[in-house]
């Protein structure tokens, strides 16, 4: 019963990236492309939120300890990725989310977020090998002025919306 609330998130968070993908042409027919990607986004970001929460909730079954390296690593890898998502098209945010999902999973070493991450890389990976077509670098000045700024945000927000500092 404890890892409920963890297995109904991760449910449905991967069943609204199966199913939509049968449903699109008809919601794009009916709402248009944008508000279809608009809700579709705040759709992912709230299942994905409630997924990060329930694994934080689920019982702590240790895979291996984290170490104080890897939250480093994450710091280092962050920005990084940040700057995929906004400069590199659908592809760059693929690339954003394996670089998320990878350094997290290794900063991460319970079960929970073990299968969480692990999941998310897998799954961006996949994504990635199929967008790589759809990696274009959109460079400008104000998309690479932004990545400093949305990841000090992401930083001193992480403790907030997440409940854990990623401070080494």
């Amino acid at each position: 019963m404890e890892w409920l609330e963890f297995a109904l998130a991760l449910a449905a968070f991967l069943g609204s990236h199966v199913i939509p993908a049968r449903l699109r042409g008809p919601l794009v027919a009916r709402f248009g492309k944008r508000a279809y990607v608009i809700g579709y986004s705040l759709l992912s970001l709230g299942l994905l939120y409630w997924l990060i929460v329930a694994a934080g909730r689920a019982p702590f079954v240790e895979i291996w300890p984290q170490w104080p390296w890897t939250r480093w690593l994450v710091n280092i890898a962050m920005p990084v990725a940040v700057l995929a998502a906004l400069v590199g098209g659908m592809g760059g945010l693929m690339l954003a989310f394996t670089l998320w999902g990878g350094a997290h999973l290794l900063a991460n070493g319970d079960l929970a977020h073990v299968i969480l991450f692990g999941l998310l890389l897998g799954y961006a990976l996949l994504g990635l090998v199929m967008m790589r077509r759809l990696l274009v670098w959109r460079l400008a000045w104000w998309r690479l002025a932004l990545v400093p700024l949305i990841w000090i945000a992401l930083y001193h927000l992480h403790p907030l919306v997440i409940g854990v500092s990623p401070a080494p």
